[in-house]
């Protein structure tokens, strides 16, 4: 004997693409959602591991560079420190490395207690930026090739940036105020990695939780 059965599995399809839909939307959202806390804990690093002069543009370093978007297809979400922004030092503290230097063959290091940077705290002051110090080239009489900017500022091209302090040109003190290195040596400060991943492990499940329920 046959038994001939018919099963109409149109609801059960149509139940099963919704939640489908419902688990893709809800694993990008919490995603998305896990991608804040983690930017937030970078930010938070920041400001235990370094002295932030300027704490809205480091704190913009630091972007959720693609979001997750199941119309999109993308099953992932990323946060990374900004890689559009030139001659950016952040990236370097995680691994440790070495400064460039941006013309020549040194970096200028501005010291603290100068006035280009009156204390550790403070950004360099604009007026004794290299830019506004506006180095001029100067010949003199026996022919040897000397570099003055403004605030009575000369190079000293083994030394660095000095300003005459005092009385008048030949009489008058000067102090260092840059100090000219090569390569200074970056440490391995940053930890974003472990960071990121201590984060996740710590917020994805309950992020999860609270997408599915809505």
């Amino acid at each position: 004997m046959q038994i001939k059965v018919q099963i109409d599995t149109k609801a059960l399809k149509t139940r099963t693409q919704r939640e489908a839909k419902r688990l893709a939307f809800s694993t990008a959202q919490a995603l998305n959602e896990t991608a804040k806390e983690i930017q937030t804990a970078e930010r938070v690093n920041l400001d235990r591991k370094f002295t932030v002069r300027k704490a809205g543009f480091l704190y913009r370093l630091i972007k959720i560079t693609a979001f997750a978007s199941p119309r999109r297809g993308r099953a992932f979400a990323e946060v990374a420190i900004d890689p559009t922004k030139k001659r950016v030092l952040l990236g370097l503290f995680e691994k440790g490395g070495e400064k460039e230097p941006a013309k020549g063959k040194s970096v200028a290091v501005p010291l603290t207690g100068g006035p280009a940077r009156p204390s550790f705290g403070q950004p360099v002051q604009e007026e004794f930026t290299f830019r506004k110090l506006r180095f001029r080239r100067h010949r003199t009489k026996t022919g040897k090739v000397q570099w003055k900017g403004e605030h009575r500022t000369f190079i000293i091209p083994s030394l660095g940036v000095l300003q005459r302090v005092g009385g008048k040109a030949k009489s008058s003190a000067a102090k260092l105020i840059y100090a000219f290195q090569r390569r200074p040596h970056l440490k391995a400060l940053l930890d974003f990695t472990e960071i990121a991943v201590r984060t996740f492990n710590r917020e994805w499940e309950e992020q999860f939780r609270r997408a599915y329920r809505r």
